[in-house]
């Protein structure tokens, strides 16, 4: 296992009580959390970025390892504007003239800022942004209709706007406060730009993201920036956020993944749900190898998965195993931490001193944080409350990590059976072959591609293990592979040049 790096001095800070015991956070950094779409992952990487950008310290970690320090915008006018606003749309059709529309506006805004003392909210300024109140209202339309999760029920203080820029980007509130909330953007961005930070690919990271995220000139951005007064709202810095690890080759994965599709000669901001599922993928990979290194020392997962077919198949059932297996390694990681745990010879040493129990107490409290609700007559008692302690946490959200990243960046699926497996959609698919093709390459080394740098099994070259055991024939990921194969086609990312060359094709790779 690769060496981990000191724990961080304060894990209680502003906004973020901390953790309760250190114990995933030492395996997967502080922190991974299920709620944190990778969407939101994105959103919160990107507001790093900015303020770190805008301090020139941009994908730096310039005063040491886990350093990091960020004062992200708030952005209250606009996400009051946007998410908060429900009478925009009917005082238009609802007020005869411009006139009315303006003062009736304007004398609702001021009502409700008396609802929330906690937001200074004068509006006035719009009118010199906007000529007309149909301009103000077409900006808004399309904003909420480009938002991230904005139908969903979150709180107006969690709701985001699409990163056209970074006049667009903002941190999530708790909306009974307006303190930062660390529900939705719960420091797995932080964590992301730490592995950017550490992945050898710093620099050109930052010139590509910049260029598509970061042109406050796009127009766009500017537009969104018309909705705002002249100043925005800074807050005291945010700190805490631990990644364990100094290096991992995880981190220029990621880098190597995102410079490919940053490079793609993609339009607008297309590039940008790609960059999305990639990072997902990735993040996902991440939590899996470490969980794995935990069990046997190595970093090696696969991930069976069914291109789907009509009715039931072997390979349906292997993609289905593979699922639940990589659903388990989380716990299996934990049990094997705590195993080595009551194994070592700290452990073993407080059993024969003169308040073994105290002393097993300071010993879990120094190195986890842990102190027990009640007091334990044995050593043995005291580690049983420390591991149903540990895995009660782990079960509340580090656990539905992988449930919930997988079917939310479109790697599982249950269509057509009531079990989750492993069945990419074509979302997904499309943002593989323009990360890893390069103009254009052999159906055959795709697949072999896939399976080297995501452990992703498709075809019958990368199932040989399950072939030489007996549990699949050739023949049923011969057909698996096929149905990928026209899959590709159907969506113009494959041409077959005979019966035996197909290539899959990058049709926005410079290289074709």
């Amino acid at each position: 296992m690769p060496p981990v790096l000191p724990r961080p001095q304060a894990a209680r800070l502003e906004g973020d009580s901390g953790p309760s015991m250190w114990v995933d956070e030492a395996i997967w950094g502080h922190r991974l959390y299920d709620e944190q779409t990778p969407w939101l992952t994105f959103l919160e990487f990107l507001n790093v970025l900015d303020a770190e950008a805008r301090s020139a310290r941009g994908l730096r970690e310039v005063d040491g390892l886990n350093s990091l320090a960020y004062r992200p915008n708030r952005r209250l006018y606009l996400r009051n504007i946007v998410f908060n606003n429900p009478r925009l749309v009917g005082i238009r059709a609802e007020c005869p003239d411009d006139e009315s529309r303006w003062a009736s506006w304007l004398e609702i805004m001021d009502k409700e800022r008396l609802k929330q003392p906690r937001l200074e909210r004068d509006f006035t300024y719009l009118r010199e942004h906007f000529e007309r109140f149909d301009h103000l209202v077409s900006v808004v339309d399309l904003l909420r209709a480009s938002s991230i999760e904005g139908a969903s029920l979150k709180q107006f203080t969690s709701k985001f706007v699409f990163p056209f820029g970074p006049d667009c980007l903002f941190e999530d509130l708790d909306v009974r406060n307006f303190n930062p909330g660390r529900r939705f953007f719960a420091r797995t961005g932080e964590l992301t730009y730490l592995m950017l930070c550490r992945s050898g690919r710093a620099e050109a990271l930052l010139s590509n993201l910049s260029r598509v995220v970061l042109d406050v000139q796009k127009p766009l951005n500017r537009l969104v920036r018309a909705l705002q007064p002249a100043e925005t709202e800074s807050v005291q810095p945010h700190r805490g956020a631990y990644l364990p690890y100094e290096s991992l080759p995880d981190y220029a994965q990621l880098a190597d993944d995102w410079l490919a599709l940053l490079r793609c000669s993609m339009p607008g901001y297309d590039v940008v749900p790609h960059l999305v599922n990639i990072l997902g993928l990735n993040l996902l990979l991440y939590f899996l190898r470490r969980a794995q290194e935990q069990v046997d020392g190595l970093a090696k997962v696969t991930a069976v998965c069914e291109i789907i077919a009509p009715r039931r198949t072997v390979v349906r059932d292997l993609a289905t195993d593979s699922y639940e297996a990589n659903n388990l390694k989380s716990l299996e990681a934990l049990d094997a931490k705590l195993r080595r745990v009551s194994e070592s010879r700290e452990w073993r040493a407080t059993l024969g001193m003169p308040d073994p129990v105290g002393q097993a107490l300071r010993l879990l409290k120094g190195e986890f944080d842990w102190e027990p609700d009640e007091s334990c007559g044995t050593p043995a008692a005291l580690f049983d409350d420390f591991r149903k302690a540990v895995f009660t946490r782990h079960d509340s959200h580090i656990r539905k990590i992988h449930a919930a990243w997988s079917r939310a960046l479109g790697l599982a699926s249950r269509r057509g059976t009531r079990r989750v497996r492993y069945a990419p959609n074509d979302d997904l698919l499309k943002t593989l072959v323009l990360t890893v093709v390069d103009g254009r390459m052999e159906f055959q080394q795709f697949l072999a591609r896939l399976h080297e740098r995501y452990g992703l099994v498709m075809g019958h070259h990368q199932a040989a293990d399950l072939i030489d055991t007996g549990k699949a024939d050739q023949k049923a990921f011969e057909e698996n592979a096929k149905r990928l194969e026209m899959r590709l086609g159907s969506m113009g990312l494959l041409r077959r040049l005979s019966d035996a060359c197909a290539y899959v094709v990058n049709p926005f790779s410079g290289g074709m």
